[in-house]
């Protein structure tokens, strides 16, 4: 399980199908008991690690946003006291799938590849912590050509978006191949 917080009050938990199996939840358990006790350990892991303690109030929204995992958006307090505006874009930012490309010449590679097939998509490509992300509508059928280039990102979108740098916002591939032919 990942947690990343995302606010003052907002916590963001990325849950694999698998460790949900290994938690003996399966998909028609939805009113097993064994919620409640993955709900609690949400609960213990975000006051271990940003201390946000009891409160009255907890909101839990759940979200499928690829085949492989769940995301859980776990909101500790009144949902006020977070700025309105500031999930406003939260479904098209999570609605992007992050790939890792160590360097360049893996993009390169791939723009090249897609472009020889006729599959070059809209994606945008960024630099953060001095290597490369693509990020991409989930679900295309360049997915698993994406990924004998690069690997699927262990780092959210929105956190590629919020703290790294645009190269190029909308058809990366498409622009990679202009500059580099």
């Amino acid at each position: 399980m990942k947690l990343e917080r995302i606010s003052s009050n907002k916590i963001k938990y990325s849950i694999t199908f698998e460790e949900l199996s290994e938690r003996g939840i399966m998909e028609n358990d939805l009113d097993s008991p064994i919620w409640n006790h993955l709900f609690e350990e949400m609960l213990e892991l975000a006051d271990q690690a940003y201390h946000v303690g009891e409160s009255d109030m907890l909101t839990i929204e759940i979200y499928s946003f690829n085949v492989q995992e769940l995301v859980f958006i776990l909101t500790v307090g009144e949902a006020d006291d977070a700025d309105p505006g500031e999930w406003a874009d939260l479904e098209n930012l999570e609605q992007e799938e992050a790939y890792f490309f160590p360097s360049i010449e893996e993009m390169i590679a791939l723009a090249g590849f897609l472009n020889q097939i006729g599959r070059i998509s809209a994606c945008s490509l960024y630099i953060f912590e001095d290597q490369y992300y693509l990020l991409q509508k989930p679900w295309t059928q360049n997915a698993p050509l994406i990924l004998e280039y690069g690997e699927r990102a262990q780092i959210s979108p929105f956190m590629v978006r919020e703290y790294g740098i645009a190269v190029f916002e909308q058809n990366a591939l498409a622009e990679l191949l202009k500059h580099f032919p």
